[in-house]
């Protein structure tokens, strides 16, 4: 009969040693990073915004849309004035949500290529709006809100990389030294005489009864 024996660190790196163990990094988390990641991206892109950082590009974006085969009128180009114009607050109010959102998403999303998905297709989503909006007659300029989503994307992307977030630790990936069952050690027992062994009579015949 085998000694149950509880196994230590010590027999696990001994029984071990040949594996390959992953870069120990530090476990992360989600909420804090995300606020403060979520926070850099729109302020960022809203500070830029109002020192008219994107007035070229706006500029040359409504140039585009009022050639073919949009055709978008006059009217509709203006600030804060006509029935089809956006105003720039709307734009916060969806740098702010979606901001928080892509950090949010990236932090409790496990494989870097899930978190890649989700700024192509985010990207690909806010760049179509435009020209959907444009068959209504409105015009928006999508570059502050895909400005700070990016931004933000990038730090929630960075951060993830440099630890191991809550999401990926109960992967079935993860090596399987915690299950008792699954390391031998008797190897590492040195021949010793087990307790019913050691303590047992000579000659059982002699003993009294």
């Amino acid at each position: 009969q085998r000694l149950k024996v509880e196994p230590t660190s010590e027999h696990i790196s001994k029984q071990l040693p040949q594996q390959n163990l992953p870069d120990l990094k530090p476990i992360g988390e989600v909420r804090t990073p995300a606020l403060i990641c979520g926070t850099v991206g729109a302020v960022l892109t809203i500070i830029l915004a109002l020192i008219g950082s994107y007035s070229g590009l706006d500029l040359s974006l409504k140039e585009y849309f009022q050639g073919k085969p949009f055709y978008l009128p006059e009217s509709s180009t203006g600030g804060s004035g006509g029935s089809g114009s956006w105003h720039p607050t709307w734009d916060w109010l969806l740098v702010m949500l979606l901001t928080f959102g892509v950090s949010f998403a990236v932090l409790d999303t496990d494989k870097r290529w899930r978190r890649v998905m989700i700024i192509l297709l985010l990207s690909v989503v806010v760049i179509l709006c435009s020209p959907v909006l444009m068959l209504w007659g409105v015009f928006w300029s999508p570059i502050t809100v895909f400005v700070g989503v990016l931004w933000s994307w990038i730090c929630a992307f960075i951060y993830s990389c440099q630890h191991t977030m809550p999401c990926a630790i109960w992967l079935p990936s993860k090596l399987k030294v915690a299950k008792k069952e699954e390391i031998d050690i008797s190897p590492l027992m040195m021949d010793e005489k087990t307790p019913e062994k050691k303590y047992q009579p000579k000659d059982q015949s002699s003993c009294p009864d």
